[in-house]
């Protein structure tokens, strides 16, 4: 087994409607590489034994995809797809697979998008397991793909160019995600330095979670000058299980203390 390290997305802001352009769901999981007996993350930790449901047999292939587990208001669970990762061997989990690599143990990255998407559905099709799943995908219609995305608690969407080859381990404006973010007024009741972090809370001082990455040069500014409480915006990739703001990033900070 060779690890191969998968091609990476750029960041875009907002989802258009765009002609030679795919979209598909952004799934909330594990991005895993798949084999017919083997399985990694992306950055090379062995999962084979940890997921045993996802081997399979006939045709050598190496799929590209997102590991999830299926949520109860959402279609998928970030906490449970991480706890079976973590050991939890009774987690329901499913592979969702966007798109191949190799094919009959030959490198097909050369191919353009939509031979790869057409072969992939090919191969899936002859994989007997209920644990492995086709990626869906609709062409141009971007932004009504985005509020479906957003309105069924979803991570966000991906748009792909098509006739693009796949680019092993290069992050390129061939693929870009938009990320359905929601927007929060909270309050830093805490910073800390090294790393520099951010502490987060409700009004009422319930706590929310706290910030380590993704500050602009205006939030250090203040974060290193001022001295909480004092409130801010924050957008989010939504809640945790346990009420929590999933990956939050500060916007601004307000002028004045509390």
């Amino acid at each position: 087994m060779k690890i191969v390290k998968p091609m990476l997305l750029e960041y875009q802001e907002k989802a258009t409607t765009e002609d030679g352009t795919i979209f598909e769901p952004k799934y909330n999981g594990i991005r895993l590489l798949v084999g017919n007996d083997y399985s990694y993350t992306r950055h090379g930790t062995i999962t084979t034994n940890r997921f045993p449901e996802l081997l399979f047999s006939g045709t050598p292939v190496l799929l590209d995809g997102e590991l999830i587990a299926p949520g109860t208001e959402t279609p998928d669970d970030f906490e449970a797809v991480m706890s079976r990762f973590s050991g939890n061997k009774v987690q329901e989990i499913i592979y969702m697979a966007f798109d191949i690599i190799t094919y009959k143990s030959e490198m097909i990255t050369r191919y353009p998008l939509e031979e790869r998407k057409a072969l992939l559905t090919e191969v899936l099709a002859n994989i007997d397991s209920p644990c492995i799943n086709l990626v869906p995908y609709i062409h141009t219609e971007g932004e009504a793909v985005f509020n479906l995305m957003k309105e069924n608690n979803m991570e966000g969407v991906v748009a792909k160019r098509l006739k693009t080859p796949y680019l092993i381990g290069k992050r390129t404006d061939y693929w870009k995600k938009i990320i359905a973010w929601s927007y929060h007024d909270c309050i830093i009741s805490k910073v800390t330095f090294g790393p520099l972090t951010a502490q987060l809370t409700d009004i009422e001082g319930n706590y929310l979670g706290s910030v380590n990455i993704g500050f602009t040069k205006e939030v250090k500014d203040v974060l290193f000058s001022r001295t909480p409480p004092y409130a801010c915006k924050v957008k989010s990739r939504g809640w945790t299980n346990t009420g929590k703001l999933r990956i939050p990033l500060i916007i601004s900070i307000e002028k004045t203390l509390l």
